[in-house]
């Protein structure tokens, strides 16, 4: 995933972009695992609270769910 952050806008509203738009295209299919916070944080060049949260606000759009230790799915 190629990520463009600037600050013209929230980063976190940008990274549920990025993830949307992933899951659009299928880079993350439904089913599939994503990477876990600190992994996308890291690919992203943001702090692992910022991923976070986006994360935590797709949980709550139904898009991803979490489970346990597993880590998150796509929904």
């Amino acid at each position: 995933m190629r990520w463009q952050i600037d600050n013209s806008r929230p980063v976190y509203i940008q990274i549920m972009e990025h993830i949307r738009n992933a899951v659009l295209t299928e880079e993350f299919p439904p089913g599939c695992r994503i990477p876990s916070v600190r992994d996308l944080a890291g690919a992203a060049n943001v702090n692992p609270n910022t991923m976070q949260r986006a994360l935590t606000e797709l949980e709550e759009d139904g898009l991803l769910i979490s489970n346990g230790t597993l880590g998150r799915f796509v929904t």
